[in-house]
């Protein structure tokens, strides 16, 4: 038997052990909680009277909580709740019944500094055109795709086939390709994170600022390069072929720089914005350079007045479309209002110009009377929600009231998402990424409760991180290596050429529709496995691990609160 083959049947067979559902099991938030936090504990299976509560110091039973119903799981098993809130002492604990036990757990002030730390580095782990050196891993490889890209199509700037310069970035997910709309995205949440809770990034320095701030700046310096001479911005590159089962170094193929489009244009636009104001106190020259690139895409998009994709059919043979297609048909991605809103938000507060400020007073109310539905989560397909927050926090205005009033309700709506949910999970779409939504849904109940001072939005605030760190259906924590039972199994190139799995990961979670075929389909929060074969539920994505930094910044900046 091949090596290949024997490393691939013990993975699955761990995959196996680790992912399959139990039929009886105490889940927990596996990582744990600060002491000041809500807390509770999930039972699934046959109901009982109680759990105790056992401090690991001695083993003994210090409390003991009632258990009442919390709700039913997609295949009909029960699901019921403990709240330990009251629970304040640091240290090791974990709860068992008469059937079981729990994972073990830590109160702490500290409890996810680890965790947030191995998130952020796991952007380092994923740079190209350079060598990867981690002390904090081990992993060591060489530069690649030190060739990037080539020119696809012409324009009115290049012509096919000419070289150019896309060198740098991080790779997008498990495969190779680089993308200005998940970019873009993640570099804002990382500086939004930073602007959120400084305190927890601010002890880990490097290059004379936070690591948070240099890793966002090296995404920042690649988005640079993918702006066109007239201001617009080329979409993603990529081979014009999914690459083979091998690490990084070693894909040769040919990369290539895909057409500009309007809504990357404007989304770059409001990221260049939006870093000039962060990184101003750090370097005023680059600041400013970001300021004019950013302006210089806006100038661009006024020469568009509608949405404009450069797209043709083969341009996706060997990457994401990260348009909208057969699986992605929200209405915001039918137009780039939002993306323009976005920009102008960011330009208005970088540059205090009021042709910004009049551009969202006239399609903001337009868009809200067309379709409430487009303000939601801050994602790729409709970013508009970072925007508003920025203005609503700096400014106070008749339409900055209307946004904070929409914001609230917006965040009200997944607050009684998540009370009508098994583990008050916020996020009820269950399609690929659903973990990142998860957690951009737990970022919204966060802005909810600065908005209004509630404390059931802080409760559903933890269950949002609860769900992502082990308690769900599987008894797992979706970060890699973080938690008793973590994934260990995820698709991604570098894992599966080498064998070694990397910590710090957050997998895309349950995905009913299931496209690779692995999962089971139509399962909702049961539609999971750990297997590195399952790309639609098991692989990584910087823009998911920027929603977990996200919300664990959110949740820190709310914890004193009760």
């Amino acid at each position: 038997m091949k090596p290949c083959l024997v490393l691939l049947l013990m993975m699955v067979s761990v995959n196996l052990a680790a992912s399959s559902l139990v039929s009886h099991a105490l889940v927990t938030n596996q990582l744990g909680y600060y002491p000041s936090a809500d807390k509770k504990a999930y039972l699934i299976g046959d109901q009982e009277k109680q759990i105790e509560l056992v401090s690991m110091r001695d083993n003994s039973a210090v409390a003991s909580y009632p258990l009442i119903e919390n709700n039913s799981l997609p295949d009909g098993r029960q699901v019921y709740e403990a709240d330990f809130s009251s629970l304040t002492v640091p240290g090791w604990y974990y709860f068992r019944s008469t059937k079981g036990q729990s994972t073990p757990f830590e109160i702490s002030e500290t409890v996810y500094e680890a965790l947030n730390n191995s998130l952020v580095h796991a952007f380092y782990l994923q740079r190209s055109g350079e060598a990867v050196h981690s002390p904090v891993t081990g992993m060591a490889r060489p530069a690649s795709h030190l060739e990037d890209g080539v020119i696809v199509r012409s324009d009115a700037f290049h012509t096919e086939g000419e070289k150019y310069d896309g060198r740098g970035g991080w790779y997008d997910a498990g495969d190779f390709g680089k993308y200005v709309a998940t970019t873009t995205i993640s570099v804002a949440r990382l500086l939004e994170a930073y602007q959120q809770a400084p305190e927890l990034f601010d002890a880990q320095q490097i290059n004379n600022m936070p690591v948070i701030l240099d890793e966002a700046l090296f995404g920042l310096l690649w988005l640079e390069k993918m702006q066109r001479e007239d201001g617009a911005v080329y979409r993603k590159i990529s081979g014009a072929k999914w690459p083979e089962q091998i690490p990084p170094w070693l894909d040769r193929q040919p990369r290539y720089v895909y057409g500009v489009s309007t809504p990357e244009t404007a989304k770059y636009a409001a990221t260049l914005a939006f870093a000039a104001r962060v990184y101003k106190r750090y370097d005023d020259q680059l600041a400013g350079r970001f300021l004019a690139s950013a302006q210089k895409a806006w100038g661009f998009l006024a020469t568009q007045s509608q949405q404009f994709i450069d797209w043709r059919n083969e341009d996706d043979s060997g990457s994401g479309p990260y348009i909208r297609n057969e699986y992605d048909q929200e209405a915001a991605l039918a137009t780039d209002v939002d993306d323009r809103i976005w920009a102008a938000s960011e330009l208005y507060l970088a540059t205090q110009s009021p042709k910004f400020y009049q551009y969202i007073e006239t399609h903001y109310p337009k868009m809200m009377e067309q379709d409430d539905g487009m303000l939601d989560i801050f994602e790729w397909k409709n970013p508009i929600l970072l925007g508003l927050w920025h203005l609503v926090e700096s400014l106070d205005t008749p339409l900055t009231q209307t946004m904070e009033k929409d914001l609230h309700n917006l965040a009200i709506r997944y607050v009684l998402q998540a009370e009508a949910s098994p583990f008050y999970v916020a996020n009820q779409r269950f399609v690929w990424g659903s973990n990142k939504m998860t957690a951009e849904a737990g970022i919204v109940i966060a802005l909810g409760a600065k908005l209004s001072p509630d404390d059931n939005f802080r409760a559903s605030v933890q269950s949002q991180l609860d769900y992502l760190l082990g308690a769900n259906a599987f008894n797992l924590s979706f970060v890699t290596h973080f938690g008793t039972y973590s994934v260990r199994n995820q698709h991604h190139l570098y894992q599966i050429s080498t064998g070694v799995s990397l910590p710090g990961y957050l997998v895309g979670g349950p995905n009913s529709i299931a496209q690779a075929n692995i999962a089971p389909k139509d399962m909702g929060m049961l539609s999971y496995i750990d297997d590195p074969r399952a790309y639609a539920v098991n692989e990584f994505s910087i823009d998911y691990n920027a929603a977990l930094i996200g919300l664990i910044a959110a949740h820190h900046a709310l914890k004193n609160r009760r």
